[in-house]
């Protein structure tokens, strides 16, 4: 019975491991080592976007909790940890538009 539990232990200690978790802080995010990185739209991971919503504009981000489906405007709404939203413009060939929820910079 031990030499079984030991095992189911091991198992789900390895299962853990294995299952990568995004990165959501704008301190985690690649952009802190590698800046040249930043000049894109393309697999923005939440702590990118953070990252740009921080760094690059200056919104009160610092972790972006969830990303929502693409609207019909060519953006997406991400949520940051304090519950304020921010519209996302991907562009093609450098780093993406972060607009409040209401589509401007106020």
């Amino acid at each position: 019975m031990k030499k079984i539990f030991f095992v189911c232990v091991i198992i789900l200690i390895s299962v853990n491991f294995c299952i990568a978790k995004e990165p959501t802080k704008e301190s985690e995010s690649v952009y802190n080592e590698d800046i040249f990185k930043a000049l894109t739209s393309k697999d923005l991971t939440k702590a990118d976007l953070a990252w740009h919503a921080y760094n690059t504009y200056g919104w009160e981000c610092e972790e972006v909790v969830s990303v929502g489906p693409p609207q019909a405007g060519g953006f997406y709404y991400i949520t940051c940890i304090s519950g304020e939203k921010f519209r996302v413009y991907p562009r093609k060939g450098q780093y993406p538009q972060i607009k409040n929820a209401q589509g401007n910079y106020k």
